[in-house]
């Protein structure tokens, strides 16, 4: 596992068009947690948000042999998993608000009951602090502190200029710091 960290994503995608599908796994286990909370954030099932990821990486293997990737591969993934949930969305009539989802990460399941908790509690006041900023706003948040996404990926993804990424973190940042500041 340790050996498979250092492949890079770039690497990766050229394996799979040689038809390695250990690189494939290898990308699948990498990204697939992540790309899920992200694409629940426009499904807002954890099913459909799965069900989005996982014809990603399908459409990936199918098409390996054609693909050309012009940003980097996490971008790539990202912006193709947007996508597909937004393609799920319109096929299936589902609105933004229509259903409410709590969102576990695999990293939770590593620990021992009682972080568990703890971690269970702490993630879902955060949640509650971040269903304050705007949809927009807490989505871009998300993508670049929990998903470690840099603005110009975030960017692309969301068809966005980086400016505006950067807009919208110091107004989420700055929202956040003054809701802190109120409750000490």
């Amino acid at each position: 596992m340790q050996r498979e960290r250092l492949i890079s994503d770039e690497e990766l995608f050229q394996r799979m068009k040689s038809d390695d599908a250990i690189a494939l796994r290898i990308l699948f286990n990498k990204y697939f947690p992540a790309l899920c909370s992200f694409a629940l954030t426009f499904v807002k099932t954890t099913d459909l948000a799965e069900e989005a990821v996982s014809d990603v990486f399908t459409n990936v293997w199918l098409k390996r042999e054609k693909i050309e990737i012009k940003t980097n591969p996490k971008t790539y993934l990202y912006g193709a998993v947007r996508n597909q949930a937004l393609n799920y969305l319109k096929k299936k009539n589902i609105s933004f608000e229509e259903i409410e989802t709590v969102v576990k990460e695999n990293k939770a399941s590593d620990l021992d009951a009682d972080r568990f908790v703890a971690y269970e509690e702490l993630k879902e006041d955060m949640d509650i602090v971040l269903q304050q900023l705007p949809e927009k706003r807490q989505l871009i948040f998300r993508m670049n502190r929990i998903d470690g996404l840099s603005y110009k990926e975030i960017a692309e993804i969301l068809s966005l200029s980086i400016h505006t990424v950067q807009n919208q973190m110091v107004a989420a940042v700055k929202f956040l710091t003054n809701l802190q500041q109120r409750r000490s």
